[in-house]
């Protein structure tokens, strides 16, 4: 479960207003998935540890292949499983 921290922020443009507050909020927790397994639940961003292609499940349940992930960054990528065919990224991790 992820904790909300709730922050205080100004707008950069001093026309515009998003409101009084946005939420902040981190990964909760990463594991190591088994590949052509799904998850069990909806996971928000991929961390590969060597640069390479990840075929992942979306949400819509369409396969999607992402050439050349680089190394050492948490993607943005919501998932329901990683695919074994045309994934040549290692060291693979889920984050939710």
């Amino acid at each position: 479960m992820a904790f909300l921290q709730q922050q205080d922020l100004f707008p950069i443009d001093g026309q515009t207003w998003t409101g009084p507050t946005r939420t902040m909020a981190g990964y909760a927790r990463f594991l190591s998935p088994t590949l052509d397994v799904q998850y069990g639940e909806k996971m928000r961003g991929i961390y590969v540890a060597v640069t390479g292609d990840v075929s992942f499940v979306a949400l819509d349940g369409s396969t999607v292949t992402l050439i050349g992930l680089v190394a050492g960054v948490i993607h943005p990528i919501w998932s329901l499983q990683i695919n074994s065919a045309l994934t040549t990224a290692t060291g693979i991790m889920v984050a939710s």
